[in-house]
């Protein structure tokens, strides 16, 4: 087997190990400490007020999972979506629906130099029905990268392009940047309640996150896709426990040195 082949492997390992250490913090965890939560219960109005405006540019590191929302910051009601929850790699950054085709993709991710990513979705008991009553879909893309250079030019470029056919949104700042638009497309189940999608982009020093909130309209707003960033951000800042709860070892392949001459 080549040194590459090895390395691809060691790859898919240390991957697997990341998504089950991440699954375990989203959920909690074993014995992790309760947090106090951000965001408030379903149907409850108010605006998104807390949260860091400007301050640091950290340079986060790996894993981007300990940085997502745990299902202990959110209200009772909500499951993690298991098919739609893992450890991005190359391949599914590049296909994903920020870019026009996969080779494009590809390009800014060498260009920008992302070194992780992780994505989570959370959905509402009774699912539409529960839309009706105040809840709404979740999810939290967060991307880390090598430098603040290569997230800032990478926020810039996933800014325009949540931009462009959505309404943008007016609201209080988080991080270093940020964003927030909104969507309107289709209704809530059989009913003629319209369905609304607000995003909510920000970056912090090395790391860009989106946040995307689905819900009956007027009954959700941007507020609620603010309040999970901000746990986002308070985690990234060191402001709520970060850590993994009972991580799962990185199994180790050592790869021996290759001769001169060998290809």
């Amino acid at each position: 087997m080549r040194r590459g082949q090895l390395r691809i492997l060691a790859a898919g390992i240390a991957a697997v190990a990341l998504f089950a250490g991440g699954f375990l913090w989203l959920n909690g965890g074993s014995g992790s400490a309760d947090v106090s939560k951000t965001v408030p219960n379903s149907g409850t109005p108010g605006a998104s007020t807390g949260g860091t405006i400007g301050g640091a540019e950290i340079l986060a590191k790996a894993p981007a999972s300990r940085f997502a929302p745990a299902k202990t910051d959110l209200p009772v009601g909500y499951t993690v979506d298991v098919p739609d929850t893992f450890t991005q790699n190359i391949s599914t950054f590049a296909s994903g629906y920020l870019f026009t085709s996969s080779d494009q993709g590809n390009q800014l991710a060498n260009q920008w130099q992302i070194v992780d990513g992780f994505q989570v979705y959370y959905n509402p008991d009774g699912l539409e029905a529960g839309l009706l009553e105040g809840r709404y879909y979740i999810s939290a893309e967060i991307y880390l990268f090598n430098s603040v250079a290569g997230a800032t030019s990478a926020y810039t470029y996933m800014d325009a392009r949540l931009a462009s056919g959505s309404e943008v949104i007016k609201t209080t700042g988080l991080g270093n940047e940020s964003d927030a638009v909104k969507r309107v497309s289709g209704t809530v189940g059989t009913t003629n309640v319209v369905k609304a999608y607000y995003r909510y982009i920000f970056r912090r020093g090395n790391v860009v996150a989106i946040v995307q909130v689905a819900g009956s309209d007027p009954q959700i707003t941007v507020d609620r896709a603010r309040d999970i960033a901000v746990i986002i951000d308070d985690r990234i800042l060191g402001k709520r426990d970060n850590s993994i709860p009972t991580p799962i070892p990185t199994p180790v392949i050592n790869v021996a040195p290759t001769p001169a001459g060998t290809p």
